[in-house]
Formats: structure tokens, C-alpha cells, sequence
């Protein structure tokens, strides 16, 4: 038989709950069966007696309750304790707080429409103003934190908005001022170009061009900053010299606003990155993004970016300039130096077998350069007309049968080769006899019909062209080759015009300024002594024409054997210079490697740079045979190998085995273009390398362009120096 027991009862009638060891398995009780989280029921709670014993058996049931109830306030919205977890009252409750002057009270009410929904409250003037000064510190220091966001209870709201865009703005920026100062200017040229020229060989679509003129110049810089903290900086010009001169940067640096920020500068743009250390040091030109962090006393730097320059040491000791130098097999320099005719080609490598001797009979006594004008300048300006075959006795680019040389040879040297001259082939003869290649308005239509048939660009080209003055070349009498020391660009004509001898005589090809007055001839009578009446152009013997196809015979006459190393007013004293092979994974050798018929012997050997002793005696010593003016020119330190095709042709005759040849032999670099011809990196594998030392006053040379401003550190005695 059951009993029901209330709680109620139990508790009165013994102070205690009594639990006995019959309770069913399984059931569970907590450590403190009176902690907020179980409450035992009351009046619903059963109890129970075992058959076989006395003892009183109780059946907690645990209902869990939130840890924070949310339960209904009683009191006013102002003054009454409330949990903040509790969401606001809804917006039908208005709530208003009016002053009576009469009771001198703040009648605090909360309505449904016109319903009190609460009890009005009644506050005096003292505990209202005692609230509202609680109530403004604790808006301030929340605003000051950034946790704003109360609601008109004056509690938080949890789902409301925080406001903290101006707080965080000027944490992140150290301000929320935007300044922006552009300076410069934009020039925006518009036009049409017309012209109508009345030339009777020309259709009449041809004489008259025209066409929009289209021009823009921006000289633009500008700076800006967000707060203290960001600063931004672009400089751009597009007429700027160098590209280092437009430069974009955006600087963040958190430093002089407090110690403890982990982020201490960002750079966007143009970077740098100084080290303090020699072992390692920092590059310059560089773009891309920098950052500075520091983790208490540990600073790191983090780069990625893309360098724009390399660097270069210079070592100076005693007045003389120490440095290294590297270049490659593909770096010879180019549209430089050329050979005057295909007779100096062809005599180049004999004239040069038995070092530190000559052996030439032929010498350039007078020679006159002409470069395409550029500068719009109106000294030694002239009109000429440069001819690729003028002068050659063989190898003709022009192949009409009435411009072929004789075929006896008018003049011979010792080994009974033809000398290059004027008449040499009918070509001078035939413009000196045509009337028509006197002027300067017909002599492109004459050149190009019979007897002549010449095609401009291939055969002959007619410029303006300027004279170079003495400074801006240099010649070998000897070898018959002439070395610019001015920029040639790929679209820009040289031509030449030179007086040399043979034994006792003198020949000459071209034709020199003196010959031909300018601008001879009034009303057609000859006002002059010159030998060719009325004649307004030059004609001179063409080396480079506006365009360089590899197929004609003009390719080859630019030498492709000189090497600029970059040094200034070397000395032979200290001067090092040795040739490698860069066998892959085996790294640099001064051999080739095994495998072929060269394997051992010295690649200075077998490129004909160690054929004398330092006495210059015809022994090698495994030393670079400095000979000033044909293997080095030591002002402007430009190297020349005494044959042609050093990494082509010369190797390849070296080695007997067919199969090496393709392995090591680079004739793309002779027989392409050099932009094609670098298409071949396999090939690429040889490098000329040393150091040289060269004598320098107090102004020292860096061999170097586009040097990016305080990029340039100097030390003296391991200590820096200065600027100014």
C-alpha cells in the first residue's frame, strides 16, 4: 500500500530528507542536490516504502532554470536595478520623465497609448540629479572605450548598434582628417598634320597626308595623409629622364604615437631596405610592400618586392680603383664598332696571328664618320648618300650586272687580293656620270631605276646626317675598323668616307666633305673648285642602314668580338682576366669540360687571348696578354678577341667532334640578331670575369646610369660618409 507524502510535511515533521540504498539503479543525484540548478517539486512529488524496510524514500525531480532569469522589473526604467542581459522594452511602452514645479518632483511614467503601463514614480530633485551624474561618467568613460551604443533606458542593448567608426578611424589613422595637396599641371595637345607634296613620282593619294596630332604632358605630384599616421606620395613626369624619377609611396608609421603597437610601419611602393651589416647589405629600387613588426624587443622586417637596380661595389686603395666585373658571351657591344670594308674583314685574323705584331701593309691615313642627325643642329650637317657596295670588289649586296666589279681587279695587294677604292666596281663611276644623282630631290628615284636598281634600305640609304667630330670615334690604321663613342640607335644610318694607303699609294673610298662644297652651284653654273660640279649630296660607304638584316653582307662588317667590362682609365698593373664555362651542376671551369679534344687546355688559350708571356714573347703563361689597343682599350675598357666569331666559328674549328659542336659552338649569337640570338640560354654558358684597378683623381667614375638618388654609400676606414 502507497502513501502520499507532500514535502511540505516532510520537511516539517523531520527538518531533513532521508534517502535510502533502495533506490532504483540507474537513478542519479547531484553532490548538492540544493544547487540553483535543481529544484525539487513540491506538492507533486510522490514518495515511497520498500516492502522490506521502514525507512523513508524521496524522488527528487531536477528542473533546470536559466543561470541569469530574465524576470520583469518593478520599479521605474531609471533607478531600478535591471540584468543587462535582458532585452529593451518594446516600443509601445513610452517612456517620459516630466518635472512638477509644483511638488518639485520628476514624475517618472511608462504608457501603453493612454494607459499607465507601470505605476508612475516619483523622484525629488536631489536623486535626480544624483542619477544623471552616475549616468553621465559612465556614458563617458564607455565612449571612451568605444562601447557605446545605451539605449534611451540607459542600458546596453544588446542587438543595438556600437557606433565606434570615428573611434576606430582615428586609433588606426591618428586622426580623421583627409588632406590632399596636388601640384603640377596636365598639357593636352590636339592638332592635324597636312602636307602636299607636289612629287610627280608620287599618286596623288600620296602627295596629300594628313592625319590628328595627338599629345599629352603630365607633370603631376601630389601628397596626401589620413590622420598622422598614413602619408601618401606620387611623383609622376612623363618626360622624365629615368624611370626612378616617377615614384609612388605609401607610408604607415605608428612610432610617434606609442611604444606597444605591434605593426611599427608599412611601406607600399617604392621601398628600400638598408642593413646595418657589411656582410649582408640592402638593396635599393626596389617596389613592392615593406613591413616593420616588433614583439617587445624583437623587430622584424618583412619585404616582397621587385628590385629594379644592381649593385656594385668599388674598392678604392692607394689612388687606384679595385673592382669586379662579369659579362656574358651575349653581351657584346653592339652597333659599336664596325670594320670598313669586307677586305678588312677577311685580312682581320691573319693581321692579328702573331701578336703583339701586325701584319698589315694597309693604313687609314684620313677618315670622316657621318651618324644620322638626331640633335636638329646645323654645324657639319650635310645630305648623304650612303652605298653599301661602294668601294667592295666581291661580295656584292646589289647584284645588277652593270654595278659588278671587273673581273681583273684594278688594284692588287701582295697576295694578289683586291683593294677596296672607289673604282673598285662601276658604282662611283656611274653616279659621278648620271647628272641626275646631283640633286638631292632626285637621287632616291634615280637610284632605285636602271642602270642602278638599288633598293633603299638594302643597298643605300639617304639621311641627313651629322659629322662626328674626332672625340666621338676612335679608328685603327691597321686593321681598318672604327669604334663610336656615341649611342647608335637600331634606326639611325653610318656611313663613312676614309683615304688609306698600300705600300706608296693612296686609295679612297667615298667621298670626303671637302670634296664636294655645299650647296655649290648658282643657277646650274659651278661657283666652286670641287671636282664634282653641282652636286649637293655626299656619297659615302655604308656600315649600318636603318634596317640590319642578317642576310646581307652589311651584318657583318659590325663586329661582334668587343666586350665593354665597364671600367674607365685602366691599369695593366693588377689587371685580371680569365674565361669560364658554366658546366651545369658542375659549376664555373676554366675548361671545357670532358669529352672533347679541348678538354684541359685553357679557354683563355683557345680563344687566342694567351699567346704571350709577360715579356711578350710567343709563349703562353696562362695569363691574359694585355696589348694596349688591340686585345684591351684600357681608357674606355673595352676587351677584343683577335678573331671574329670567338664563341662561333673560331670554337667550332677547334673542336673535331661534330657532336660537341652543337653542345658548346653559340654561331646563333653570329648569324641572328641579338635578340633572337638570346633565345638560346643553353648556349650561354660562357662568361668573361676578373677585376682591374685603374687610376682615379678626386672625381670617381662609377661606370654606371640611372643611379637612383642616395642609393650611393661611401665608406672610408669602415666608417660612413656623409653626403657633402
Amino acid at each position: 500500500m502507497k502513501k502520499i507524502i507532500t514535502l511540505p510535511s516532510i520537511l516539517t515533521a523531520l527538518g531533513f530528507i532521508a534517502f535510502t540504498t533502495s533506490v532504483r539503479a540507474g537513478s542519479h543525484f547531484p553532490e548538492n542536490p540544493y544547487a540553483p540548478e535543481y529544484i525539487l517539486a513540491d506538492a507533486s512529488t510522490e514518495l515511497g516504502t520498500d516492502a522490506s524496510t521502514d525507512l523513508l524514500a524521496v524522488a527528487p525531480v531536477a528542473v533546470p532554470v536559466d543561470t541569469i532569469p530574465i524576470e520583469d522589473r518593478t520599479g521605474d526604467f531609471l533607478t531600478s536595478p535591471t540584468n543587462p542581459f535582458d532585452l529593451n522594452d518594446p516600443a509601445a511602452v513610452v517612456q517620459t520623465v516630466e518635472y512638477d514645479p509644483i511638488t518639485n518632483q520628476y514624475i517618472i511614467t511608462e504608457r501603453i497609448g493612454d494607459d499607465y503601463y507601470r505605476p508612475p514614480t516619483y523622484l525629488t530633485f536631489d536623486e535626480y540629479m544624483e542619477y544623471q551624474t552616475k549616468k553621465q561618467e559612465e556614458d563617458y568613460f564607455k565612449d571612451l572605450n568605444g562601447t557605446g551604443g545605451r539605449g534611451s533606458t540607459g542600458r546596453l542593448d544588446p542587438i543595438g548598434k556600437i557606433d565606434v567608426k570615428n573611434q576606430l578611424i582615428e586609433r588606426l589613422f591618428g586622426g580623421t582628417k583627409v588632406d590632399i595637396q596636388p601640384q603640377g599641371n596636365i598639357d593636352l595637345t590636339f592638332g592635324v598634320d597636312y602636307s602636299n607634296v607636289q612629287n610627280p613620282s608620287w599618286t596623288r593619294r600620296q602627295q596629300r597626308r594628313g592625319g590628328f596630332d595627338f599629345d599629352m604632358d603630365i607633370q603631376m605630384n601630389v601628397e596626401g595623409s589620413i590622420g598622422e599616421k598614413l602619408k601618401l606620395s606620387t611623383n609622376y613626369n612623363t618626360q622624365a629622364t629615368f624611370d626612378f624619377d616617377n615614384t609612388m609611396k605609401l607610408d604607415y608609421n605608428t612610432d610617434a604615437f606609442g611604444e606597444d603597437d605591434i605593426i611599427k610601419k608599412i611601406e607600399a611602393g617604392n621601398v628600400s631596405l638598408p642593413l646595418k651589416g657589411t656582410l649582408i647589405q640592402g638593396s635599393q629600387s626596389l617596389f613592392g610592400l615593406k613591413t616593420e613588426l616588433q614583439f617587445a624587443k624583437l623587430k622584424l622586417s618583412l619585404i616582397a618586392s621587385q628590385q629594379r637596380s644592381e649593385q656594385e661595389n668599388i674598392t678604392l686603395k692607394g689612388g687606384s680603383q679595385y673592382q669586379e666585373y662579369q659579362v656574358f658571351a651575349d653581351a657584346y657591344d653592339e652597333n659599336r664598332h664596325f670594320l670598313l670594308t669586307h677586305y678588312n674583314r677577311n685580312n682581320f685574323e691573319n693581321s692579328l696571328s702573331d701578336l703583339p705584331v701586325i701584319k698589315s701593309l694597309f693604313k687609314i691615313q684620313k677618315i670622316q664618320v657621318w651618324v644620322t642627325d638626331t640633335r636638329n643642329g646645323t654645324d657639319n650637317i650635310r645630305d648623304i648618300v650612303a652605298i653599301a657596295d661602294l668601294g667592295e670588289t666581291d661580295r656584292m649586296t646589289n647584284t645588277t650586272p652593270d654595278m659588278q666589279p671587273p673581273a681583273a681587279p684594278v688594284f692588287r695587294d701582295n697576295k694578289g687580293e683586291a683593294l677596296p677604292d672607289n673604282r673598285a666596281n662601276p658604282i662611283y663611276d656611274a653616279l659621278l656620270n648620271d647628272p641626275r644623282t646631283k640633286q638631292v630631290e632626285r637621287i632616291v628615284n634615280v637610284l632605285k631605276t636602271p642602270p642602278f636598281n638599288f633598293q633603299q634600305g638594302r643597298d643605300f640609304e639617304k639621311v641627313t646626317a651629322r659629322l662626328l667630330s674626332p672625340t666621338e670615334f676612335t679608328f685603327h690604321q691597321e686593321l681598318g675598323f672604327v669604334s663610336l663613342n656615341v649611342n647608335i640607335q637600331p634606326d639611325q644610318v653610318v656611313g663613312v668616307a676614309f683615304e688609306y694607303t698600300y705600300k706608296d699609294s693612296i686609295y679612297q673610298v667615298g667621298q670626303m666633305a671637302e670634296d664636294v662644297a655645299q650647296n655649290s652651284g648658282i643657277n646650274g653654273r659651278d661657283t666652286t673648285n670641287s671636282a664634282v660640279p653641282n652636286q649637293n649630296v655626299l656619297f659615302v660607304k655604308m656600315l649600318k642602314s636603318t634596317v640590319q638584316p642578317v642576310n646581307l653582307p652589311t651584318w657583318d662588317l659590325m663586329m661582334k668580338n668587343v666586350y665593354n667590362i665597364g671600367a674607365y682609365n685602366v691599369s695593366r698593373e693588377d689587371f685580371k682576366l680569365d674565361i669560364f664555362y658554366d658546366d651545369p651542376g658542375e659549376g664555373k671551369k676554366r675548361f671545357l669540360p670532358e669529352g672533347n679534344n679541348l678538354t684541359g687546355v685553357p679557354l683563355l688559350r683557345v680563344f687566342n687571348l694567351d699567346q704571350l708571356n709577360t715579356l711578350n714573347d710567343p709563349q703562353p703563361d696562362g695569363v691574359f696578354d694585355y696589348v694596349e689597343g688591340l686585345t684591351i682599350q684600357s681608357r674606355n675598357g673595352r676587351i677584343m678577341f683577335p678573331v671574329l666569331e670567338p664563341f662561333g666559328k673560331a670554337l667550332e674549328d677547334q673542336i673535331t667532334d661534330p657532336v660537341q659542336d652543337k653542345k658548346y659552338v653559340y654561331n646563333q649569337l653570329y648569324r641572328q640578331t641579338l635578340f633572337n640570338a638570346r633565345e638560346y640560354p643553353e648556349l650561354n654558358r660562357f662568361s668573361i670575369e676578373g677585376t682591374y684597378k685603374s687610376d682615379v683623381s678626386s672625381e670617381i667614375s662609377l661606370g654606371a646610369f640611372n643611379i637612383p638618388h642616395g642609393s650611393v654609400r661611401v665608406t672610408a676606414g669602415g666608417a660612413l660618409l656623409k653626403r657633402g
